[in-house]
């Protein structure tokens, strides 16, 4: 259990540091920052749901917990990632030429 929070919180630090340095260089709206932080949310809940179902010994639960709440998370920051940062990102290489 201890690796699995170890996990969660290296990923959660990770994704401040990312959302730290996309605010730093691009202009994301408000949609953005809510998309990226429901995905990683969900992401995270997906990580700690699996590995408890597995140590509880329910590995039925852990593989639907991979695929409702994993599965979702990254179809979340997937159309996050496409329709609000990804425009955000070619703004800004277009105002820089």
């Amino acid at each position: 259990m201890g690796l699995m929070w170890f996990a969660v919180g290296l990923i959660a630090g990770l994704s401040v540091l990312l959302a730290i340095e996309l605010h730093r260089r691009f202009d994301i709206g408000w949609p953005g920052w809510a998309g990226l932080a429901l995905g990683d949310l969900m992401v995270l809940f997906c990580i700690a749901w699996s590995t408890a179902s597995v140590a509880e010994g329910e590995p039925r639960a852990a593989s639907m917990g991979l695929i409702m709440f994993g599965g979702t998370g990254l179809i979340v920051l997937a159309v996050t990632w496409r329709m609000f940062i990804n425009p955000a990102i070619q703004a800004a290489h277009r105002e820089n030429e």
